[in-house]
């Protein structure tokens, strides 16, 4: 342990790498994204992971309640993304770039569909104005 250099504590079947030094490790950090798959030890879930599945999660939710999960599952894609990148987690690289270009496609989509509807409005309103002017 008083050689380990990564953050957190070391766990089984975490790939690691050192410097050999007669026989011994020096410097021992945690290779960012890698994992031996050792049996019966599953491996941990990282943050990027996480924050991807509850955006995702929060992207599902946006098809049901319009605004605020959309935003979310942004916010959360757009955090889980940089720290996927910052670790090398592929998995959580994937779920958050899923989660914030998801909502931002949701969102776009939202905007379109209310300036349709303001547009409709508003040719009704001009419609009325112009009818009552007698053109």
């Amino acid at each position: 342990m008083s050689e380990w250099r990564s953050a957190g504590t070391p766990t089984a079947g975490q790939i690691v790498d050192f410097v050999e030094d007669g026989g011994g490790a020096r410097g021992v950090f945690a290779v960012p994204g890698a994992w031996s798959g050792v049996r019966g030890v599953s491996q941990p879930s990282s943050t990027a992971t996480v924050l991807g599945s509850i955006g995702c999660v929060c992207l599902a939710l946006g098809f049901i309640i319009p605004l605020l999960p959309t935003i979310a599952a942004f916010v959360l894609g757009v955090i889980g993304a940089g720290q996927a990148r910052e670790t090398g987690d592929e998995t959580g690289l994937l779920l958050s770039r899923i989660s914030w270009i998801g909502a931002l496609v949701l969102l776009v989509i939202g905007v379109l569909f209310l300036g349709a509807i303001l547009a409709f409005i508003g040719t009704i309103g001009w419609s009325a104005v112009l009818h009552e002017m007698n053109y």
